[in-house]
């Protein structure tokens, strides 16, 4: 199922280079939020980690409605989990990578000034550091005095570092461009699908499966220096 979709995309990039007629570049910078969880399986119940994301964005247009955009992002990830348990108030991670995506580029004008645009293609990444945002575990009683206090039975992955720092997906997604006389303005939303595992997953280990899943919502602007 993964080769088959990488599959797909690489053949929109091929097709799309392969009718390249008139070069138009644009170049800018982006940024925005980023919504992100895990999928892990076995499953954790989780909520949305809410943190940031920007970088560099190059687009070529090759033909009328076509191209293709590439950008190179410091994305914050990673997930906050919930839980019933009365020991484990919080827990949630953060996880910096830097990413490539690498994305056919679709547009149709909605007007003047108005594109109405899409993206969709593969993404790598490489994960940079971390870090524990919470960790609060609770002990009813006069025992706790404030301090958080280990349990047995308490995930053994809460102490494990990403084992797995390479990470690639598929990210897709779609807005709204506003081109002006000094640039174009992109508002878009985008949703990453990771392929890969950020924990081990053999046998002996924890998780079965562990990929990144990521909305974001981003506002980009370009302009081509002519």
């Amino acid at each position: 199922m993964k080769k088959n979709i990488l599959g797909f995309i690489l053949l929109l990039f091929t097709v799309n280079l392969s009718h390249a007629q008139n070069t138009g570049f644009e170049y800018g910078i982006n940024g925005g939020v980023t919504l992100s969880s895990m999928r892990f399986v076995f499953y954790v119940p989780q909520e949305k980690l809410i943190q940031g994301q920007g970088g560099l964005t190059v687009r070529y247009i090759s033909e009328k409605n076509f191209g293709l955009q590439a950008e190179l992002n410091y994305s914050q990830r990673g997930w906050k989990e919930q839980s019933d348990d009365i020991r484990i108030n919080r827990y949630s991670r953060s996880i910096s990578y830097l990413e490539l995506p690498f994305m056919t580029h679709i547009y149709f004008n909605m007007g003047k000034r108005f594109r109405g645009v899409f993206n969709i293609g593969p993404q790598i990444g490489y994960c940079l550091s971390e870090k524990t945002l919470e960790k609060v575990l609770y002990a009813p009683g006069p025992s706790n005095n404030g301090e958080n206090i280990i349990y047995e039975g308490i995930p053994s992955y809460y102490s494990q570092d990403v084992q797995k720092k390479f990470d690639y997906g598929i990210a897709g997604g779609g807005g709204l461009e506003f081109r002006t006389g000094i640039g174009s303005f992109i508002l878009e939303g985008r949703y990453y699908f990771g392929l890969s595992d950020v924990f081990n997953n053999t046998r002996s280990d924890y998780f079965q499966a562990s990929s990144n899943q990521v909305i974001s919502i981003k506002l980009t602007y370009l302009t081509s220096f002519q």
